[in-house]
């Protein structure tokens, strides 16, 4: 455990850190061995399984971090491609802003259509992006542009999309076959596209009908493992002088039937089994 201790380990909606993260070892090597051959892959759970953690915990593994740009988008509340490339463009500026000046100006570069909606920080004197959706008036070459970006940055990219089957709510037509030839393109970007609606990702990836087809490694993800997590929640507990008995651990397992959200939520010190944290008194 890091000496760094943060007030309330049962992490919910975040990723902190590996010493707050249970288990997944097994997928964050699968989706290593994928990157690692070039591959794209599919990740397919129901929500609160933990989709968006494992993510984020294979983006923090030291020798992907070293070896790759990583951006994480969710579409769950997207309606249209606009909002869409709008969310891609926002969070690979928010990703780059960090890191030296030319990556900046790369972008600004690369995606003209954008570049009206960069202004001026008054306070620091920094571009900032501060555009509004009504910004994007041609979203298909906002988003070729977006992919020149991301094909010639200075290490190859990976773009995680969580709930990518949103995209066939939007109301533009072919919006499948126009991202699976943007992607298919693509010879530095890798992409990784998890969802929650098991029908329609399946559906997507795996019908012959359908742009995105055979284009993926899939995989479905499972609970979490009831004596993993047990051990996992047990030590959290321990590490911060606290008790918990396994038979309520496996109580919390059964009843909310592995699925790591809520677990984590019934775990939370301040919302879940008791305010003052002591579950055993």
């Amino acid at each position: 455990m890091n000496s760094n201790k943060i007030a309330n380990p049962f992490v919910i909606g975040k990723y902190v850190s590996e010493d707050y993260f249970c288990d997944r070892s097994d997928e964050t090597v699968f989706l290593k061995k994928q990157v690692d051959n070039g591959r794209n892959t599919a990740i397919i759970a129901p929500r609160r399984l933990g989709k968006t953690g494992l993510i984020h915990h294979f983006f923090a593994q030291p020798d992907i971090a070293k070896r790759y740009q990583t951006i994480f988008i969710d579409i769950y509340a997207t309606n249209s491609l606009s909002e869409f490339v709008y969310l891609l463009g926002n969070s690979i500026y928010k990703e780059i802003k960090p890191l030296h000046e030319k990556w900046a100006e790369r972008f600004f570069g690369t995606i003209k259509s954008l570049r009206p909606g960069f202004k001026l920080d008054a306070a620091t004197g920094e571009p900032i992006f501060d555009i509004g959706l009504g910004s994007i008036e041609h979203p298909q070459t906002t988003i070729d542009e977006i992919f020149s970006y991301l094909e010639a940055a200075d290490k190859p990219c990976i773009v995680a999309i969580d709930e990518f089957q949103q995209i066939t709510n939007y109301p533009e037509k072919n919006v499948e076959a126009l991202l699976r030839t943007k992607i298919q393109q693509c010879k530095q970007t890798l992409f990784i596209f998890s969802g929650s609606r098991r029908h329609l990702m399946n559906q997507m990836f795996n019908s012959p009908s359908k742009p995105f087809y055979q284009s993926v490694i899939t995989t479905d993800l499972k609970p979490l493992d009831k004596v993993v997590y047990t051990a996992f929640a047990k030590k959290l507990f321990a590490d911060y002088g606290k008790t918990i008995s396994e038979e309520l651990l496996k109580q919390v397992y059964d009843d909310y039937e592995g699925v790591t959200w809520y677990m984590q939520m019934i775990m939370n010190p301040r919302k879940g089994i008791t305010a003052s944290w002591n579950p055993t008194r």
